[in-house]
């Protein structure tokens, strides 16, 4: 029984040859070039992170590398669990899409690792496409909510701005605070509207202030 459980242990070891491991960081790092680009071009937030990107791709190469060496020791993996656990991730995620690249990266490298070279090849070409078609759907949502707050003399003109302005308008809050007030409407942008116009709001008397916030949460001004 003993020497059953050993050789359990430490004869998965893997022994990959210099050739297969350049094949498979290679390819690695092939696949996750795609990642990069797919993450770049269907974007569409505010502020782009190159960094963020980069390191999808180091993580695809290091899974890859991480599964090479594991091969099918359970001591290995054991070990490697054992060392992971020792490192907290904090960082906040704010898109909820940079969670599935985050995942997609990981599955590169768990693909390639194990050879694996079918399924995540073809894998990969399929999440491209996917994220390439909707990406359309979200980079020509022209939907924005704007919220305005000041004296409550100043509605009429604030409500005859925004009309002339934007294509739809929709009123979604109004609040009065002791002779203040804030109304929050949902607009979209007509065709030759800059983002900016919004900023004539702030030119008006008695507005205190303007904020544009984007459909996918991120504050414009």
């Amino acid at each position: 029984m003993r020497d059953l459980l050993y050789r359990f242990l430490y004869d998965g070891t893997s022994n990959v040859s210099p050739t297969a491991v350049l094949f498979s960081m290679a390819l690695a790092f092939v696949l996750a070039m795609i990642l990069y680009f797919v993450y770049r071009f269907t974007f569409s937030g505010v502020a782009y992170s190159k960094k963020f990107n980069i390191s999808l791709v180091m993580m695809s190469l290091i899974t890859a590398m991480v599964m090479n060496i594991i091969g099918s020791s359970v001591a290995l993996s054991l070990g490697m669990v054992g060392a992971l656990s020792i490192v907290r991730f904090r960082t906040a995620i704010k898109d909820p899409r940079d969670t599935a690249y985050i995942f997609w990266s990981i599955c590169i490298g768990l693909g390639v690792g194990t050879s694996n070279y079918y399924i995540v090849c073809i894998g990969t070409i399929c999440v491209a496409i996917v994220a390439l078609l909707l990406s359309f759907t979200l980079k020509h949502d022209d939907s924005f909510l704007i919220i305005v707050r000041g004296n409550i003399s100043s509605v009429d003109k604030v409500r005859t701005l925004i009309f002339d302005v934007y294509r739809a308008c929709k009123l979604r809050s109004e609040t009065l605070m002791d002779g203040n007030i804030e109304l929050v409407y949902q607009v979209k942008m007509k065709k030759d509207t800059d983002v900016a116009e919004y900023e004539k709001l702030s030119k008006i008397k008695g507005i205190t202030s303007v904020n544009m916030v984007a459909k996918n949460g991120e504050i414009l001004g």
